[in-house]
């Protein structure tokens, strides 16, 4: 019904609106403003909803909300020199109005003497998947995480630079970012100095949090660019900080466990969570870099980056609830305090050397340096005593850990005819990571590992409708810090396009990925092919058909750290295995039958079959289908501009949480003038 009468709306203002436009005149001069030419465009125009099923999962994978848009507005200034504070300006906008990804630019500029740039975006992230869902072999609560969120990310930047004279620029910039929202998280009970029993309980009662979160980052900078000759040098030093609080509550009281159908978890309660945590750092910047040539046939580069993170950090936490089916009671407090220094040093170096005119070589060096010194005290409370602990509470902490890495990067790169390129390459690192707690070396923490990166990207086109480019990538390292971090990669992509005819191309991409880490017996595949067909009739007819298919397996083990004993072999632990098979039917055309009049429409079906499953638990998600395509209907005004019509239409459906699946019709109307 509300999309009938969006129809009907839509309908009223055509007739209201199109004797309007055909009465307007485009053909009019340029416009005159002041001392400035101007010409840009102007679009408006509003959209339609109509959205059944679960709207959350409409918002993460579209956030087009029904309302006014401001689709687009450009303007742009030209002047001939007579105004005494600007040469050019523009000003771009998109997504105004309520559109998830909106942005906002202006640029002014005088000729030799400034330029300024500023910047603004916003993005808005969702995430949340039916948590409430009831399904007959599940019962109504454990199938999600519960991680849910709503946040908005806002970015804004202003550059301005100064020209003192035709070889030296100052620079001046100020950063500012933020991210703010509402998340949702679990919590496990835990406690510094608890028992391993205790491990049993926290890692199966997982309750949900509200979660607000908040962050800041501002940076302020000036410096200088000078060229001298064939030299170049850049220099800024500046001033940055962070800020982060994050408060955490139980969201009802009393409280179940998010699975509350294994058996035990129902007698598992929380009462009352509270949860605070905050840090503060702040760092001098200071950055460098060059590039010259000293030579004909040697170009030079470098830099030397230089922060020094240093701050407080809080955190007090306190929960109470009762355990297992007599009921035992449980209240605990902890608190910690810390000041942490984080100084980082990279120094870079590295030269193109030109051997021939159809050989150049690449060297590179990159040394890093990432040192964390942390001094903190931890205390904790159960049911108001000191828990039993080796040192005994309060843990006073005096905590350095430290990450060198060395990278070596030597490439070479061939061009023996106007249709070859040839690149092999190596990289080799040498990363040394060191913890010591109270000055004694954490073996557990510490660790030196090698891993050599060998490369080759290779371009070849035999003759002018065919071309190849393809390269192979992989690395191999000696040791993994982390139980994420594979210990062989082999990576390979080819891409070919072959132009049939003037009209008709073909083009096709292999995407090829192999990991491995024995240690946990990890197995990563992934096989991907894409080929796209476009057609362009004549300039006023043109389609493009394609199909993708994409096949991902990982294979492993889990080994749990906490509780009751689980199995930790290879040969008899928790089996994980994900696997997505990946279709995707695209295609869409565009036409313009008559004079002003035109027609557009792309779409795309994507169908995903697998699992991701861990052995004895049933999968949490699987098969889905997911449509989407959109139709547009165009006239251009000769006296008027162009008034437009978007039809989009999507549905999405997943096999096992069905209360996530949504259907939605989108239809916007929109009027773009140019001027």
């Amino acid at each position: 019904m509300r999309f009938t009468r969006s129809l009907i709306f839509l309908s009223v203002l055509l007739l209201g609106i199109v004797p309007v436009l055909q009465a307007q005149d485009q053909s009019a001069p340029p416009l005159q403003w002041g001392a400035f030419q101007v010409n840009g465009s102007a679009g408006v125009g509003y959209r339609f909803t109509d959205i059944k099923g679960y709207q959350p999962m409409y918002l993460e994978l579209y956030d087009l909300r029904k309302g006014p848009r401001v689709t687009e507005f450009t303007l742009f200034g030209h002047s001939n020199g007579t105004n005494p504070f600007a040469d050019e300006f523009s000003l771009t906008t998109s997504g105004l109005g309520g559109d998830p990804y909106p942005a906002v630019q202006l640029n002014l500029s005088k000729n030799k003497v400034y330029d300024l740039h500023v910047n603004w975006r916003q993005a808005y992230f969702y995430w949340n998947q039916n948590d409430g869902i009831i399904l007959p072999t599940r019962g109504t609560t454990g199938l999600t995480d519960n991680h849910d969120w709503a946040t908005v990310r806002k970015i804004g930047s202003v550059d301005l630079t100064l020209h003192a004279t035709n070889n030296l620029r100052f620079n001046f910039q100020y950063y500012r970012t933020s991210f703010t929202g509402n998340t949702f998280t679990t919590f496990s009970p835990d406690y510094l100095g608890s028992p391993g029993s205790w491990g049993t309980f926290a890692r199966a009662a997982a309750f949900p949090l509200l979660a607000p979160t908040s962050d800041y980052t501002n940076r302020f900078t000036g410096g200088f660019d000078y060229t001298y000759r064939d030299w170049n040098f850049h220099y800024n030093v500046g001033y940055q900080t962070f800020n982060d609080t994050i408060n955490l509550n139980n969201t009802t009281s009393p409280e179940l466990p998010i699975d509350i159908t294994t058996s035990g978890n129902a007698n598992y309660i929380l009462n009352q969570a509270s949860w605070t945590d905050y840090r503060k750092l702040t760092t001098p910047v200071s950055e460098f870099s060059y590039n010259g040539k000293p030579n004909s046939w040697l170009n030079l580069r470098g830099s030397y980056i230089f922060y020094r993170y240093s701050g407080p950090a809080t955190f007090d936490q306190s929960f109470n609830g009762t355990t297992g089916t007599t009921a035992t009671p449980y209240a605990v407090s902890q608190s910690g305090r810390a000041t942490v220094s984080e100084p980082t040093n990279i120094v870079a170096q590295g030269f193109t050397a030109h051997v021939k005119d159809w050989w150049d070589v690449n060297f590179d060096y990159r040394f890093s340096k990432f040192t964390t010194t942390t001094t903190s005290t931890f205390t904790s409370l159960f049911n108001g005593a000191v828990p039993v602990t080796d040192p005994p509470q309060p843990i006073h902490d005096n905590n350095d850990w430290s990450d060198s890495l060395n990278q070596f990067d030597f490439d070479m790169m061939f061009t023996p005819k106007s249709n070859w390129v040839i690149r092999p390459g190596i990289s080799y690192f040498k990363s040394s990571v060191g913890v010591t707690e109270d000055g004694v070396v954490d073996d557990a923490r510490t660790l030196d590992y090698h891993t050599v990166w060998p490369s080759l990207a290779v371009f070849y086109r035999p003759t002018k409708r065919l071309s190849l480019r393809g390269d192979i990538h992989g690395y191999s390292t000696s040791a993994s810090y982390t139980a994420l971090t594979p210990h062989t990669d082999l990576t390979s992509r080819i891409v070919a396009t072959y132009r049939i005819t003037d009209k008709l191309s073909l083009q096709n991409e292999l995407y090829l990925v192999s990991q491995k880490l024995l240690a946990v017996e990890f197995h990563g595949k992934s096989q991907a092919n894409t080929t796209m067909l476009t057609y362009a009739v004549s300039p006023k007819y043109s389609m493009f058909g394609g199909f993708s298919y994409d096949n991902e397996l990982a294979t492993g083990v889990i080994a749990w750290q906490r509780g009751v004993p689980e199995p930790q072999t290879i040969e008899t632990g928790d089996k994980l295995r994900d696997q997505a098979l990946n279709r995707i039917w695209q295609g869409g055309f565009e036409a313009q039958p008559v004079a002003h009049f035109g027609i557009r429409f792309t779409g795309n079906y994507v169908r995903t079959t697998g699992l991701g499953q861990e052995s004895g638990i049933n999968p949490v998600y699987g098969p889905l289908t997911f449509p989407y395509a959109t139709g547009t209907l165009y006239y251009d005004f000769p006296k008027a501009g162009r008034f437009s019509i978007d039809l989009q239409r999507t549905y999405y459906i997943q096999q096992i949480i069905t209360g996530n699946n949504f259907s939605a019709n989108m239809l916007t109307i929109r009027w773009m003038r140019q001027f």
